[in-house]
């Protein structure tokens, strides 16, 4: 890796940091370039502007939720209805360990309200991925239903996926995971 790879890695992580805990508009450039120990040059060598960092922050993110979602899913070595439940298991750790700040999508999303901005494309395709990654397990938990059925599973888990984050995050508990989890193992029985 050059040096170059690697200062753009170390502007993206710092970035990342700061975004996520502070909110994309409230983090400027400035900040990010004074955290980082770089020239403003330096900035705009790797990014155009701050969208294409929030770009970049949103395209690494998915990466890596997608890893940890997967990992502790994979520790289910079980049946994948057991596995579309641990779904809440792990977000009701994550929730936990990132202190309720919620979803780093959705909050971008909510101070982002040019729809036709790159950065709602890729959060649109991170939630797609999610939906498509619940189908997988919907299928293989019916594989006798069809198309039109297990889509409308998938959704409505995907939905109480979601709820469950947001009010997490607004009540700063796991009560909404727990419930939206509670929800799909009646549904499934």
């Amino acid at each position: 890796m050059s040096s170059k790879d690697t200062r753009k890695d170390h502007l993206l992580e710092i970035a990342s940091k700061l975004f996520y805990e502070q909110g994309y508009r409230s983090t400027g450039i400035k900040q990010i370039i004074d955290e980082a120990g770089i020239a403003k040059g330096t900035f705009y060598s790797h990014f155009k502007s701050k969208d294409d960092l929030g770009l970049a922050w949103l395209q690494k993110r998915h990466q890596q939720w997608n890893t940890w979602r997967e990992d502790h899913v994979a520790q289910t070595n079980d049946s994948s209805k057991k596995q579309l439940f641990s779904l809440f298991t792990f977000l009701e750790q994550w929730m936990e360990e990132n202190d309720y700040r919620g979803c780093a999508f959705l909050n971008t999303m909510a101070e982002t309200p040019d729809t036709n901005n790159p950065m709602r494309k890729e959060i649109q395709n991170h939630k797609d991925s999610h939906r498509q990654f619940i189908r997988r397990r919907v299928d293989a938990v019916f594989p006798l239903e069809s198309d039109e059925e297990n889509q409308q599973k998938t959704n409505v888990i995907f939905l109480l996926f979601e709820a469950g984050l947001v009010e997490s995050q607004n009540f700063c508990s796991n009560w909404p995971i727990t419930a939206a989890r509670k929800q799909v193992e009646a549904m499934l029985e």
